[in-house]
């Protein structure tokens, strides 16, 4: 049987490949462990793009940058710098998600979404009493650890001590969100789907 490398094996390779097990004409003779392999590269999504790094950190894994950063903002031209205040409401933020990455084994935290001014909250179609209005709240994923729904249940036994306001499973990312200033964390547990918002974590 023929082995090569799977990088060797071109998109075309795998197709022609794909097609003959479709017909019914798998050729046994060639190296299919290692064009499944390639049919898994070619197929896999694209990693995430990481935000910039601006150096300017908030904690010791988390900086200004990557919980500003919004491509809607970048495309419609929209300024989402935090002033004074909302920075430091962004340094508790990234305290808390120094939390969470230590409680998912120190993976990296892939933040999708972090501060967001008021016309970037609309835009994005975000609640007009939204956390992430005043820095409070980061929506993040984190693909090492497992999926959204395993991070909310590494998360959900903490929300007392890490006083947090809400926890929201998203089904393609997790919300966490603290209380404003002032008013007590409910530590309540949400989750938001095609049906609706209910309590808990499905």
């Amino acid at each position: 049987m023929e082995t090569k490398p799977a990088s060797t094996y071109t998109k075309d390779d795998v197709t022609d490949w794909l097609e003959g097990i479709a017909a019914g004409s798998l050729d046994l003779t060639v190296d299919d462990r290692a064009l499944a392999a390639a049919a898994l590269a070619i197929l896999a999504p694209p990693a995430p793009t990481p935000p910039p790094d601006t150096g300017d950190y908030l904690s010791p894994h988390f900086t200004l940058g990557e919980l500003t950063y919004s491509d809607t903002a970048n495309a419609m031209g929209i300024d989402n710098t935090p002033d004074a205040d909302e920075v430091e409401q962004l340094a508790a933020t990234a305290d808390l998600l120094e939390k969470i990455r230590e409680a998912c084994g120190g993976n990296p935290v892939m933040v999708s979404s972090g501060y967001r001014c008021p016309q970037l909250n609309a835009a994005v179609g975000g609640a007009t009493n939204s956390a992430h209005v005043w820095g409070g709240a980061a929506d993040f994923t984190i693909p090492a650890f497992g999926s959204p729904l395993d991070v909310c249940h590494a998360i959900e036994p903490h929300l007392g001590a890490w006083e947090v306001d809400q926890l929201i499973y998203e089904i393609s990312w997790v919300h966490i969100g603290r209380a404003p200033e002032g008013y007590a964390p409910r530590c309540q547990c949400l989750t938001i789907d095609a049906n609706g918002t209910r309590e808990g974590i499905a």
